[in-house]
């Protein structure tokens, strides 16, 4: 008579297939609630650090032969906006730099009051994201803060973050902008400054650091 054999289940094998499976559908549960969680506005605040140069100075230097009293110089940019889309953003800042005048003012400084509309790019799987802006506001020149001069301005500027974390980014922007002086003004050397050109043009750079809301 035979015996019949009995053979014993691969329990080890059967664990880790269990272990697979359950695996696999954790991950697909997790892509699928990650697939549905939907993208939320949020609010930031931008600080940078700034230096500046002078393309062109028709508006506020009416000839070649004419000490010059807006120069290149450095300063700081607050600012607060909004991601309202994906991939769009608002901006509203203010801009201080110390300019080198010439000795035409003891202490030049350039104020900016702006807002900046921009278009990002990026990627949820990314930690890097860039963006192009356009933007206007006023500008207001004098010794220290007082305002001897002011007028509109108008700039598109181009730039990338880089975030460490899901709340704090560091970034570089670069910014280009056009400003008219609309207000005569003699700086102390005798020489009217007026509204002459088309514009002064100015190239700025600025190193940047963005909190972001949650």
């Amino acid at each position: 008579m035979k015996r019949l054999a009995l053979r014993t289940p691969p329990w080890p094998a059967l664990a880790l297939a269990a272990l697979a499976s359950g695996a696999g559908a954790n991950a697909q549960a997790r892509a699928g609630v990650e697939a549905e969680t939907p993208w939320r506005p949020f609010s930031f605040v931008m600080g940078g650090l700034s230096t500046s140069s002078v393309l062109r100075a028709d508006s506020i230097c009416p000839s070649a032969a004419t000490v010059c009293p807006l120069g290149g110089g450095g300063g700081i940019y607050v600012a607060y906006g909004r991601r309202y889309r994906a991939n769009r953003e608002w901006a509203a800042g203010y801009d201080l730099s110390v300019r080198n005048a010439r000795n035409l003012f003891a202490s030049a400084t350039l104020q900016q009051a702006r807002f900046d509309y921009r278009w990002v790019a990026w990627s949820p799987r990314s930690n890097l994201e860039g963006f192009l802006g356009v933007g206007a506001g006023l500008a207001f020149y004098g010794e220290t803060f007082t305002v001897t001069t002011f007028g509109p301005l108008l700039n598109v500027s181009a730039g990338a973050h880089y975030n460490l974390s899901a709340f704090f980014s560091i970034g570089l922007l670069v910014r280009v902008e056009a400003l008219r002086f609309l207000v005569p003004f003699d700086s102390g050397d005798g020489v009217t400054r007026s509204d002459g050109g088309i514009a002064s043009v100015l190239a700025t750079s600025y190193l940047t650091a963005t909190w972001r809301g949650p």
